[in-house]
């Protein structure tokens, strides 16, 4: 196997990061402005036009404090969890506070001159965008801070170099999995408005911004609890925490059409496999897990340092290390641990967990001949970790192709993936796994079939190669947003109020892969009230066809006191924004034949209970 697991596939990276996704959180998959897969940097000049008009909302000024409750000193699990809440509220609260600092938006500041500023070009997306002009000096020292007194659309600013956050915003959100300050949609107003919690920093972040740099932090603590069923029942808790860091290359005067990025991730809390991947299932049932890597717990890690650069108008490279998990099989909405589903299998396709790790080094191309067609292709490394930079590089390969369709039904956005992934990584053979085992052997050899490292050499038998093809769809069904608006977010990258259906299918030779049929569908809703315009809901179910070769394998080994079933299971979530950047995430999911849990513990089904609070700074 590609990755080491504990009781079964936990890793889902996905069969290629296709640039020009651009969802991330955010529901978006347009790089241009009318909401097509569209061209990346369109026209690559030198000089690049700045849109001046602004919105006429004001911000909201209100106070608001938050009182952090008293830590308990306890030393339950549950007290532990209620003080990391309460200190994020506490944090929540200062950051909170007027009499700090309050934020400035770019309209209130006088911006640097530009030889190059030039007048709006008349694109009807781009004209609703407020554009103050700069040049790409350093950043200016500011000596005061003013409270925002006018909405600023964070648009493209005139740069001397053709910048990636102006013609396609979309891709620092899908980069980072999550919303990215500077960029169309931030808030930095009152507190309850914001999009992150710690604001512009005084007019910092700001200029920092539009200069190209662009510093994003996410937190997420989960509590879970498997109330029956699976593995072990019990309760836990997970933190993650995400540093993003983007550089655009145009926008900091380097050069045109660039972007370095670096992510560096750290999972904390419940320090055991055994504690924390209980349900048993072919995939976790929290995403969290598999951050930076299933067994890399208590460390911080760099899962991503990689280049974009567009080439030419239509076409663009990336080369470095990627994180497959966050960027791979994105669907237009609803696919962030984060804030929508927890379980991978809504968020991934479960039949790359047999291909790759979270990271990878790759080499990629992305070709966007169409504004509705986009095509990508490149080599991965079957061998990355976190935790390394090239063992073993490219002495295997994932070959990886993709074609991506973005459409309209009855004017409502729409977009499809076909992947396939081929490699020569050598893969158990399950029409003959092994050779001659001894008694003590064989409880060790159903180990490694679910997933679980052997403890003692065993003579496995491989093939040299493997192949899958998967798919994904993703259709709104309602968008409550006006229609004037919907192409600007969905190029920006900002998620779209509506109804929408997203699906996943895939097939894989059942000879080396342990899943080789499944599919999922999920209903996803965002918004729909005007008095909770942030909150989401979504309801999902899915399935994993098991190997009829695995499934004859287990029951010769154990003689046929175990037996595997195809695994099916649902999650219900509902978001709850307490602001646009603090979200409260209960979710319920129950698990049909959990894989590893059936054979090991006869168990049949799994209810899983799992509290998240996201934040995003």
């Amino acid at each position: 196997m590609t990755i080491n697991r504990i009781h079964a596939r936990h890793i889902s990276a996905a069969v290629v990061p296709a640039a020009s996704g651009f969802t991330g959180r955010m529901d978006a998959q347009a790089l241009n402005m009318d909401g097509q897969s569209g061209v990346f940097l369109q026209p690559l000049a030198e000089d690049v036009p700045s849109p001046q008009n602004k919105f006429d909302r004001p911000w909201r000024i209100q106070g608001q404090a938050i009182q952090a409750a008293s830590i308990c000193q306890s030393p339950s699990l549950s007290s532990r969890v209620a003080c990391t809440i309460a200190l994020c509220l506490a944090l929540a609260g200062i950051i909170a506070d007027p009499t700090t600092c309050h934020a400035q938006s770019p309209s209130e500041r006088t911006p640097a001159t530009s030889e190059n500023a030039m007048k709006p070009d008349g694109h009807p997306a781009q004209d609703q965008i407020a554009n103050p002009t700069h040049d790409n000096g350093p950043t200016e020292e500011k000596t005061a801070c003013s409270r925002t007194t006018e909405a600023d659309s964070w648009g493209p600013v005139a740069t001397k170099k053709a910048s990636v956050a102006n013609l396609a915003p979309a891709l620092l959100p899908f980069f980072n999995n999550g919303p990215v300050f500077g960029l169309p949609g931030t808030e930095v107003g009152d507190f309850r408005d914001r999009t992150q919690l710690s604001g512009d920093w005084c007019g910092i972040r700001t200029d920092l911004a539009r200069h190209g740099f662009f510093f994003d932090l996410y937190s997420t603590s989960a509590y879970q609890s498997v109330a029956s069923g699976g593995l072990k029942t019990g309760n836990t808790s997970i933190q993650d925490t995400q540093l993003s860091i983007n550089v655009d290359t145009g926008r900091a005067g380097l050069w045109s059409g660039g972007v370095l990025h670096i992510t560096l991730e750290s999972r904390y809390g419940s320090s055991s496999p055994q504690d924390t991947f209980t349900v048993g299932s072919t995939a976790p049932q929290y995403t969290g897990l598999t951050i930076p890597g299933p067994f890399f717990v208590h460390n911080v890690l760099p899962t991503e340092y990689f280049l974009f650069q567009s080439l030419t108008p239509k076409f663009a490279v990336i080369l470095g290390k990627v994180d497959v998990l966050t960027h791979a099989d994105q669907t237009l909405f609803g696919n962030s641990y984060r804030y929508d589903f927890a379980n991978l299998n809504f968020n991934k396709n479960p039949m790359a967990l047999n291909f790759y790790n979270t990271t990878s080094l790759a080499a990629l191309g992305v070709w966007t001949p169409l504004k509705w067609l986009t095509a990508s292709g490149g080599v991965y490394d079957p061998n990355s970790q976190a935790n390394n930079l090239a063992k073993n590089a490219f002495d295997r390969v994932n070959l990886y192709g993709i074609v991506m369709f973005s459409y309209k039904i009855g004017n409502l956005p729409g977009q499809s993936w076909g992947q396939a992934n081929w490699t020569n990584k050598p893969k158990i053979d399950l029409t003959s796994p092994f050779g001659q085992l001894s008694p003590s052997g064989v409880p060790q050899a159903v180990g490694v079939l679910l997933g679980t490292p052997s403890a003692q050499a065993l003579p496995i038998n491989y093939k040299g190669e493997s192949w899958v093809t998967i798919g994904n769809f993703s259709q709104y069904l309602f968008v409550k947003d006006h229609p004037g608006a919907v192409a600007g977010k969905l190029g920006s990258g900002q998620p779209l109020r509506g109804i929408g259906l997203i699906g996943r299918i895939g097939y894989a030779p059942e000879g080396t892969n342990p899943i080789t049929r499944d599919a999922s569908v999920a209903l996803f809703a965002n918004g729909l009230s005007d008095h909770r315009r942030n909150d989401s809901f979504g309801l999902g179910i899915y399935h994993n066809g098991i190997s009829q070769l695995l499934k004859n394998d287990i029951a010769r080994l154990t003689g046929d006191t175990s037996t595997l079933k195809n695994e099916e299971g649902l999650e219900a979530f509902y978001s709850v924004a307490i602001t646009p950047a603090m979200r409260l995430i209960p979710s319920y999911q129950h698990i049909w034949n959990p894989m590893t849990a059936e054979v090991a513990k006869n168990e049949r089904a799994a209810n899983v209970f799992l509290l998240r609070l996201s934040l995003t700074f």
